[in-house]
C-alpha cells in the first residue's frame, strides 16, 4: 500500500509540474473595434443683410430657427447700413473677403450682377438643382426678375412697398370716419386739412424724410400721372415735364404751404409719439405701429391722379462671388440655406410685415392666421395683385441716377430751391451720368 501510495504522490506531482510548465491558454480575442468615423464638417455662413429696425428683428428669428435646428451649418448674420451696403457688398467681393449669403433688390440688379454667383453656373456647378430650388414655388414675376443676360442671380424673399397708416384717435378729434380713410385726392386733401385744424400734424409723405425715402414719395406723385423717369433706353431722363412739377410742388405745398407739416421731421417718431394722423410708410412699420400703443389703421395709398400707384421694389436671396478656393460644400450649403430661409418665410411676412415670394410661405395658416395679416399685409397684398405698384430705376448707373434725383427733391422740399430749379438741375446731372463712359 505505501508503495501505490507512493507512485501516486509521484504522479500527482508530476501532473503539477506539467501543468505549471504549460503555456497559458490564448486569451480571448478582443471585440473588433469599430474604424474611426470622420466628424461632420462644421460649416458658418455669413449672411449680411441690409436690413434695420422691424426687419432686422424679424431676420434675427428667422436665423435663430435656422441654428437651431441646423447642427453641421451655422448662419453668422450682420446687418448693415442700408445707404452703405451695396458699396460694401462689392468692395467685400474685390477685396476677396465677401459674405457668403447677401440681399440684392430686384432693380440693383442691372449694377450688382458682376459681384454676384451665376446660380445655375456657380464653380459648384447648378446650385439651383443642388439645394432644389425651383422657379414654379415662387411669383413667377419676382422670379422672372431675378436673371440677368441668360444667368439667375437672385432667388426672391418678399416684395414690398409703401401705403398709408392712420391714427384713428386723431380721426375722429378731427371730425373723420377712422374707418374710412381718403381714397381719391379730394378726400386726401380735405382730410389733412381737418386735422391739421384741430391741431395735430396732418401728414408726413416719407417715413423719416430720409432722402431716399422724400423721392419715393415724389416718385409716387408722379407715376400716378402715368410719368417715367427714363426714356425706354436710359439715353435721357424724361422728368422735367409739366407731370414732374406738378407732383414735385404738391410735395413742396405740404410743408412750404399747406401746413400739414415741417420739414427735416421724421414722421416715424410723429406717428409713435400719437401725434400724426397720416404717414406713408413701407410694410416694414406694422410691428412698430403695434409696439407703440398708438390706435392705428392702415390703408392703399390714396388714387391722387390718374391712376392708383404706390412704391415698391423686392428683396433677393444672393450668393456674393466667392474668392478662389471657397469649397464646393460651401457653395451648396449657402444654396440650400437660401431655400431653408424661403421654406420659412411666413415668420418674414409676421413678424417683418412682408410679402413672402415663396408661395407655400405666402399661403401658410400661421402667415393668413396672424394679426400682421389682417392689419395690413392682405392689403399690401391686394396692391401686389392689382398692379398698383411701380419699381425704380434698373439701370447699372441707378444709384448715381437716384443721388442726383433726391438730392434735389430735398433741397426743394426743405425750400432752399424752387421746385422747377430742383427738376432741371436734377434732369441735367442725370443726362451727364448717362452719357458719362
Amino acid at each position: 500500500m505505501k508503495r501505490v501510495a507512493h507512485i501516486s504522490l509521484f504522479l500527482f506531482l508530476i501532473f503539477v509540474l506539467v501543468a505549471c510548465a504549460a503555456p497559458p491558454p490564448p486569451a480571448a480575442a478582443p471585440a473588433e473595434e469599430a474604424a474611426p468615423q470622420p466628424k461632420a464638417e462644421k460649416y458658418t455662413l455669413w449672411f449680411n443683410t441690409l436690413f434695420h429696425s422691424g426687419d432686422a428683428q424679424a431676420m434675427e428669428r428667422i436665423v435663430q430657427a435656422y441654428n437651431e435646428s441646423h447642427e453641421d451649418t451655422q448662419i453668422t448674420l450682420t446687418q448693415g447700413q442700408w445707404s452703405e451696403y451695396y458699396a460694401q457688398l462689392t468692395n467685400s467681393v474685390i477685396a476677396g473677403n465677401p459674405p457668403q449669403i447677401g440681399i440684392v433688390h430686384t432693380n440693383k440688379l442691372s449694377e450688382m450682377y458682376p459681384a454676384l454667383t451665376p446660380l445655375e453656373a456657380s464653380p459648384a456647378g447648378n446650385l439651383l438643382e443642388a439645394a432644389g430650388i425651383q422657379g414654379e414655388d415662387y411669383i413667377e414675376k419676382l422670379w422672372q426678375a431675378g436673371e440677368r443676360d441668360g444667368h439667375r442671380y437672385l432667388v426672391p424673399l418678399d416684395t414690398h412697398m409703401w401705403g398709408m397708416w392712420y391714427n384713428k384717435d386723431i380721426f375722429e378729434a378731427a371730425g373723420l370716419d377712422p374707418e374710412n380713410p381718403p381714397q381719391t385726392m379730394d378726400e386726401f386733401v380735405a382730410a389733412a386739412d381737418a386735422i391739421r385744424d384741430a391741431g395735430f400734424k396732418a401728414f408726413h409723405p416719407a417715413e423719416d424724410a430720409l432722402p431716399r425715402k422724400l423721392r419715393r414719395a415724389w416718385y409716387i406723385l408722379f407715376w400716378q400721372q402715368g410719368g417715367e423717369l427714363f426714356d425706354e433706353g436710359y439715353t435721357k431722363a424724361t422728368f422735367n415735364n409739366e407731370k414732374g412739377l406738378k407732383a414735385l410742388e404738391f410735395l413742396v405745398s405740404m410743408v412750404q404751404e399747406r401746413g400739414w407739416n415741417e420739414p427735416g421731421t421724421d414722421g416715424f417718431k410723429q406717428f409713435t409719439a400719437g401725434e400724426l394722423g397720416m404717414l406713408f410708410a413701407g410694410n416694414w412699420m406694422y410691428w412698430t405701429a403695434k409696439e407703440s400703443g398708438v390706435n392705428w389703421g392702415f390703408a392703399y395709398v390714396p388714387q391722387f391722379y390718374d391712376k392708383r400707384v404706390t412704391w415698391a421694389n423686392s428683396h433677393n436671396l444672393v450668393i456674393p462671388k466667392q474668392p478662389e478656393g471657397v469649397s464646393d460644400e460651401v457653395l451648396v450649403k449657402s444654396a440650400e440655406a437660401i431655400k431653408w430661409i424661403n421654406e420659412h418665410s411666413d415668420l418674414w411676412g409676421i413678424y417683418g410685415g412682408h410679402i413672402p415670394a415663396y408661395k407655400p410661405a405666402l399661403e401658410s395658416e400661421e402667415l393668413r392666421n396672424s394679426d400682421t395679416w389682417k392689419l395690413s399685409l392682405s392689403k399690401f397684398t391686394d396692391m401686389a395683385n392689382n398692379g398698383w405698384i411701380h419699381y425704380p430705376i434698373d439701370h447699372p448707373k441707378g444709384s448715381q441716377l437716384e443721388s442726383a434725383i433726391q438730392v434735389q427733391i430735398q433741397r426743394a422740399y426743405n425750400g432752399e430751391i424752387s421746385p422747377e430749379e430742383a427738376l432741371r438741375l436734377a434732369e441735367e446731372e442725370c443726362n451727364q451720368i448717362l452719357q458719362s463712359q
